[in-house]
Order: structure tokens, then sequence, then C-alpha cells
């Protein structure tokens, strides 16, 4: 006896499955890492208070990890408009206004401010008068922060120091909450950011992307809603909600504040915060991970999402994790140590490499590694599966290497040293090393080793014989790799 209603279920489990198998195919087959490349930007957009630099998102390497690059420079005065994108974000201070050691204004040591509207959250910062301005809070920012802002939180960023102000910026778009496509989406609430190609070669690769540009070329997101809708749900007049819709606005998405940006924002208390973080971060690193993915907030009732840090200071911590007075250091920052982290998934490494020193050989065990140079250079070489060169190559300030999960790689610093910041895709990265005191090999017994690389027990012993952990110093009687990659 025929069931219609189960012929129909079979139908419609078939075409699902297909939509699935067909959704699968389309990003393996985007996904060709047995080669990767150092990368730099690939466009470049001006606007009036400085200009925006775009790594390419169609490259293999960003579609099949799931990330998007972006660099920012910000003018004197130069404010980023306010704007979220589809998935969360992490911004690296590359260059901001140093500390003033002749200045005794607390002010000199920030080179920006900035906010990010937590949708539902209240507005805490209030002016005194019953119509005065009231917001939410205000962080002070400079060289060498982590700025995290969550999917879909608005933030806009100020420089109010007097040198440009450089932001590196990774998008997650494979991040779980991104329900949309890879693609980054960046909606701004205000201005009329449109971005034209400036030279022939990113206007051949505009053309070749077609309608799938990964960027809207357009304006804000009132611009697209009547004036009078706009102009009736803001309960203002017509005038001023076209201004609103910023449709003639030529200034770009990174504006010139002529009158600057005055706002409330205690910084001593900021500061001193900052102080009481870096105590807490110390207790709370004695605690075992599974006590931040318990019930209720993050670390029982003393933090909620209103009120979690969106701002932390890495590049001056005196709290590095991994530390070789001979080879450099290491400092990781994830959900021990900043506890907003475990809502967007991603986390941060900021390395420092002296001269001809050697990071071991190691493995992502849970993430993707997006590698930024901030100074000097390195030569790495990453290994695929089945043994296969991936990279080998020079790394310098200012490029991109994509380590896949994974994937071993190793880092060995040139003449004036190297220094990285690595954004990672989880809050709590985790390190496979290949060499050192925590190796894997260490870790095997003899006579595995010397089963399986056919060699004596004195060899064995030789290969575990290394007593430093990740940061290795350079071995006396080896030459640069400068020297080595000449000859």
């Amino acid at each position: 006896m025929a069931y219609p209603w189960l012929l129909s279920l079979s139908l419609a489990f078939l075409v699902l499955s297909h939509g699935c198998i067909a959704q699968f195919q389309r990003f393996s087959t985007q996904c060709h890492l047995e080669k990767l490349s150092t990368l730099e930007p690939t466009r470049k957009v001006e606007s009036q208070g400085g200009f925006t630099e775009y790594w390419d998102p169609t490259d293999d390497q960003f579609l099949c990890t799931g990330v998007a690059a972006f660099r920012y420079t910000i003018k004197p005065k130069g404010l980023l408009l306010p704007l979220y994108t589809n998935a969360p974000r992490l911004y690296y201070v590359i260059q901001g206004k140093f500390p003033n050691e002749w200045s005794t204004s607390i002010y000199t040591h920030f080179n920006g401010i900035l906010e990010t509207v937590i949708p539902g959250c209240p507005a805490t910062f209030q002016e005194q008068s019953s119509r005065g301005d009231h917001h939410q809070k205000i962080h002070s920012t400079r060289h060498g922060d982590v700025i995290v802002v969550p999917a879909g939180s608005a933030h806009w960023i100020y420089n109010n120091g007097e040198t440009d102000m450089v932001l590196f910026s990774i998008v997650d778009t494979a991040n779980e909450d991104n329900q949309l496509d890879l693609k980054v989406r960046t909606f701004f609430l205000a201005g009329n950011p449109r971005e034209e190609e400036s030279n022939s070669s990113q206007k051949r690769w505009s053309r070749g992307m077609g309608s799938k540009l990964p960027w809207k070329d357009g304006s804000n997101v009132f611009s697209g809603l009547a004036v009078e809708t706009v102009a009736e749900s803001l309960g203002t007049g017509v005038e001023l909600a076209r201004k609103v819709q910023g449709i003639d606005d030529p200034r770009g998405s990174i504006i010139i504040a002529e009158e600057g940006i005055h706002v409330l924002s205690p910084v001593e208390e900021e500061e001193q915060q900052m102080q009481r973080e870096r105590e807490r971060r110390r207790r709370r690193r004695e605690e075992k991970r599974g006590l931040w993915r318990g019930e209720g907030s993050i670390n029982g009732l003393e933090e909620t999402v209103c009120t979690l840090r969106l701002v932390h200071q890495l590049a001056e911590s005196a709290d590095a994790d991994k530390y070789n007075p001979r080879a450099g250091h290491l400092t990781g920052l994830n959900t021990p140590n900043l506890p907003v982290l475990q809502y967007v998934q991603l986390g941060v490494d900021l390395g420092v490499l002296y001269k001809n020193a050697i990071m071991v050989p190691h493995s992502n065990l849970n993430c993707h590694a997006v590698i930024y140079g901030t100074n000097g250079s390195c030569r790495i070489q990453v290994v695929a599966d089945n043994g296969k060169t991936a990279f080998d190559g020079e790394m310098r300030e200012g490029q991109i290497l994509i380590v896949p999960q994974h994937y071993v790689v190793v880092k060995k610093a040139g003449s004036d040293g190297f220094e990285w910041i690595a954004l990672k895709t989880s809050d709590n990265p985790m390190m496979n090393p290949f060499a050192g005191r925590l190796s894997l090999l260490r870790a095997m017994p003899e006579a595995v080793l010397m089963n399986s690389y056919r060699i004596t027990r004195e060899e064995a012993k030789d290969l575990k014989k290394r007593e430093e952990l990740t940061l290795l110093s350079p071995q006396l009687g080896t030459k640069p790799w400068e020297e080595i990659n000449k000859s």
C-alpha cells in the first residue's frame, strides 16, 4: 500500500540532502591550501579622515578559514563612522601615541577613544542636567590594545592623538554568531561610505567579481528607507532625516571632526580598573578551564555582558605566558584573562622573537591563526598534511600569513628579530609543540622513537634532550637563516 506522505517526505529529504551536498562541495572545492603565501592589502580606499586597506577576501586562504582582514589608518581628529558587521571582529592597535614622560597629564597615554554599543545594555554615562547627553561606556585606547566587538554591536573609533592611529582587524565570518554566508557585511549608521576603486588592478578585480563584490558600494542603513519613514521613526523633520541618510556626504567612512569629539570618560578610573584586572588575571589563571564554561555568567556573578571589558592592553603586559631571556616572549589573550572572548570565540597571541631565535614547530589544535607581522622579519615554514611544504619563505612587517588548523608551523627570527600578533579562531587556543620540553617526542617512550626513526637509544635520548619550552635560543655554530637562504 502506498503512503503519499512517506513519498513526499522522502522527496523532501532527497532535495535537502542534495542541497547540503552541493553546499559542502561549493566550500570544499574552494579550499586549496597546499600552497600558502604571505598576503598584503590589495585595495586601498581614501576618506577625508584617513584610509581603509583590504586584503582580497576571495583568496582561498581567507575563504577556507572563514576570516577577512582590514587595516585602518585614522588621522588626528579622524572618526571611523559608527558601523556594525554580521560577525564578531577584533582590532589590534599597531600604531598610536606613546606615553609622554615629560607630561603629567594622564590623557597623553591614550591615542584614541571608542564606544561599542551592546544592544539592550543601558546608557550608564549621563551628564547632570535632565536633558544632558547620555551614552554607553567610552573606552580609551592606545598602541598595543586589543579591542573586541561582538557581532551586530555598533562601534566607532576616534583619534584624539597627535599622530596617525593604525589598527589591524579581522572579522570571523565563519563564527556561529553569523548565520549568513562567509561574506563580510558592513552596516554603516552614518555618512556615505562609497568605496571607489583606486587603481586599474583593483578595477579589474571588481569587474571580475561582478555582483559578488564582498562589500557594498552605497550609503548607510538609513539611506535605503524612504525619507518620510526616517523622519517619522526618529520624530524629526524631513530635512534632518535627509542629513541622517547621508546620500550627498562626500567624506567617506572616516571623517574629520573639526571641533573634536568631547564625551564623558573617567580616564583615571579606567586606568585603575586596568590595574585591578591585571591582579585578577593572575588569580583567574589558577582556575581550571571548566570553571569558565559552567552555568550562569562567565565567572560566577561577577560580570555580565553589559559590564565586560572590551579593551585589553597586551603589548605592555609584564605577565607573559612564555618567556626565555635568550629567545623572546609570548603572551596569550583568552577567556580566563578577558572573559568577553568566550562570547565571540576568538583569541589573541602576541609574540616577540629575538635575533635568530626560534619558536618551536607546533600546530594549533582547535583554531586557525591569522599572523600579522608588526616589526622585523622572520623565516616561516608551514607543513600541511602528508608532509607537504605549504610555505617556506620570509614574512615581513605589514604582511599576513594564515596558518590553518593542525598545520605545523615554525618561525625563525631574522637579524633584527620579529614581532607579531596572531588572531585565533578560538577563545582558548591550544598549541601542540613538536620540540622542546613539552613536545610530543619527549612524551613518547625511547623504544617508540628508536623503531619509528630507525635510530639508536642514544640518538633517541638526543631527540628528547632540549629543555627549553616554546621559544628556543639560537644554537651556537648555526648560521642566520638569511645566510642559509642566500647560499
